[in-house]
């Protein structure tokens, strides 16, 4: 990411998550920071981000600074990518996700269908 540009992902804690994920669809990247693989999903999911910001909101949970959300989730492997419609988890992806991917999930959930 270049300067200047707006982050697009925006990090959740445990205090600000239930009223993040209750209403619409939301993708949870549950990550850390020494993770290698999940430092490479962060640019995808920026794309994402800004290509379904009228489906869903896209955001991350730093599992070694809110280890209790983590738990309450069964996150043991990073990254996980869980999505939530209006505060119930729908689905769970576990390890690095394409773009694609997580933008056919979202729009199944979205009610947008397969737009391919």
């Amino acid at each position: 990411m270049t300067g200047g540009e707006l982050i697009k992902v925006f990090s959740l804690i445990k205090e600000n998550f239930q009223a993040q994920i209750d209403h619409g669809i939301t993708l949870v990247s549950f990550l850390t920071s020494e993770c290698e693989t999940c430092q490479k999903q962060l640019p995808i999911l920026e794309e994402l981000a800004d290509e379904v910001r009228h489906q869903a909101t896209l955001v991350q949970v730093d599992i070694e600074q809110e280890g209790e959300l983590a738990s309450t989730y069964g996150v043991t492997n990073t990254p996980t990518l869980m999505l939530f419609k209006d505060g119930y988890q729908v689905e769970t992806l576990i390890g690095f996700q394409n773009k694609e991917n997580l933008k056919q999930a979202i729009l199944r959930y979205s009610g947008m269908g397969d737009t391919c």
